[in-house]
């Protein structure tokens, strides 16, 4: 490298550099100094001052930000009325277990069938210890948590569209992330000590570089090579007497760069140790449900039309049950329901508004849920909770509740997105599980199919009527028409997850949504 080449190496090629070897996560490890973390400051629901002024707020959507609106607002003393399309509430929050039954994009249904006490959380699963909104309703309102292992250093990565030997092979994680490492601490520690660094750091801050480098175990202190050593882990493992065990043996770094799957969980977002609600997700929201005031939650009203005056709103909803055409009025309406699905409502939103719904893009997602008979992955592996990494299945995660359990246990089989949710969508039953069974053995040979009881369950994100997708995200510059989403129209404003941008998808996004939206409310009532 010549001195010319030293002098144009910029932090940016630095970051790309990192995020060749380690991927994105290391990456965003990275950006995190920068101060692009994810968690939030909210704590607890904003202060309202009216008192409701004798004010009817009606809340579409019986989702997490349906139901927190309508729980902070019957507090303050607005009259509320609940509307929820299905049979239940909580949304995204929903589980499958035994009874539980989900309709395909190709009309069928299938009920499950899961042994008593397992579950699917189709949705929302896991909760970081940042969000302090949704751990503040848990807390309150009596949701018993326990740890989510959101990592597991045993776990595995598999790729089957890759060059090289790593092709078609189960890594370890622990051996990627030590590798990444490794040859990141070496790669850093020659450019510093070969003076590319020089234009960045000083002397000094180069020295101390070194040092940590040193430090961290994963190279020769004079050579700087990357040397793998019980960091990396073992191939044999150590153990009693003169069982010294056996080194494994690291993997080239062209070899690391082919398999360029980040381990996303390892984000300021996504830490080791998170949180569940005991017994599936969808306890926050049955807690929530019961928190509310009897009545003011109705379930099987779906939405066919929307519009305001200057004195209020009318709302027109169908009883799914009994088919009878019904209208209902307040002063203020918020909608929780989904962009991709409201704007298909006959309403009277400004263009504005319309578009700006519609920019935000829908993720396709699916979850797919197998019952095993044995914990094999821990007692064959060494796999308690966390996630496996697939090109073919996206994540294969295992539970973290039951470890060691008698019972076996449920494998989040196939997290799907993009177009292997789009495929997904299109099978059948039975090739749902094959599919999943398939992947599965790859990872765990001679086990997954083994253990399989039969029992199996899932859902399809974009193919549910009342939500079209799993979340919305924000990208680029087309944030900048959240603000005429914020403000809504008039009588009318719009709350959920998909206003909280940085949390979008998450419980939090959703509950810290409602709490903006109802403080908007509650500044336009006292006004009125």
């Amino acid at each position: 490298m010549t001195d010319q080449n030293n002098k144009i190496i910029t932090k940016r090629d630095f970051l790309h550099t990192i995020g060749m070897i380690g991927g994105s996560a290391a990456v965003m490890t990275a950006m995190s100094g920068f101060q692009h973390a994810l968690s939030s400051d909210a704590k607890e629901p904003p202060m309202l001052h009216t008192g409701g002024n004798g004010k009817k707020v009606v809340i579409l959507g019986a989702g997490l930000a349906g139901m927190v609106s309508a729980l902070e607002l019957s507090k303050k003393g607005y009259e509320v009325e609940l509307l929820e399309a299905r049979d239940f509430a909580g949304g995204r929050t929903s589980c499958s277990r035994k009874g539980t039954k989900i309709t395909h994009a190709d009309g069928t249904t299938h009920t499950c069938d899961f042994d008593h006490g397992q579950y699917l959380n189709h949705g929302a699963w896991r909760i970081p210890g940042q969000h302090h909104s949704t751990l503040h309703y848990c807390r309150t309102l009596g949701v018993e948590l326990e740890v989510m292992l959101n990592h597991s250093s045993q776990s595995y990565l598999y790729a089957d569209n890759i060059e090289g030997p790593l092709n078609n092979k189960r890594v370890r994680r622990i051996h990627l992330e030590a590798d990444r490492k490794g040859h990141v601490a070496e790669l850093l520690a020659k450019c510093a000590a070969g003076g590319a660094l020089d234009d960045m750091l000083t002397a000094e801050d180069i020295e101390k570089l070194l040092t940590y480098l040193k430090g961290m175990g994963l190279i020769n202190a004079e050579t700087f090579e990357y040397q793998a050593n019980q960091i990396r882990g073992y191939s044999s493992y150590k153990g009693g007497g003169d069982n010294y065990g056996t080194l494994s043996d690291p993997y080239e770094l062209s070899d690391l760069l082919n398999m360029n799957m980040a381990a996303r969980e390892l984000t300021s977002d996504h830490p080791t140790c998170m949180f569940q609600a005991k017994g599936g997700m969808d306890q926050i929201s049955f807690a929530l449900r019961d928190a509310l005031p009897r009545g003011i939650m109705k379930l099987n009203k779906e939405v066919t039309k929307i519009s305001q005056s200057e004195n209020g709103v009318s709302i027109n909803y169908k009883d799914t049950m009994s088919g009878a055409e019904m209208t209902t009025t307040g002063d203020f309406l918020i909608s929780t329901i989904p962009y991709a699905v409201v704007t298909e409502i006959d309403n009277d939103f400004s263009a504005d508004i319309i578009d700006a719904m519609k920019t935000p893009a829908p993720s396709q997602v699916a979850k797919f849920g197998l019952q095993m008979k044995n914990r094999f992955w821990e007692t064959e592996d060494m796999i308690y909770g966390g996630i496996s990494t697939t090109s073919m299945a996206g994540n294969i995660a295992y539970p973290s509740a039951d470890l060691h359990g008698t019972n076996g246990g449920v494998i989040l089989g196939s997290y799907l997105f993009g177009g292997l949710s789009t495929n997904f969508s299109g099978m059948s039953m039975n090739e749902k599980i094959e599919y999943a069974l398939s992947i599965g053995e790859k990872v765990h040979p001679g086990q997954y199919r083994e253990n399989f009881n039969g029992k199996a369950a899932g859902l399809v994100w974009q193919d549910e009527k009342y939500n079209k997708s799993g979340w919305s995200s924000w990208r680029g510059d087309s944030i900048k028409k959240l603000p005429t989403i914020l403000k809504g129209q008039n009588r009318v404003l719009f709350s959920g997850d998909c206003i909280s941008p940085r949390l979008s998808g998450w419980m939090a996004g959703a509950i810290e949504g409602a709490w903006i939206t109802i403080a908007e409310l509650d500044k336009r009532a006292a006004n009125i």
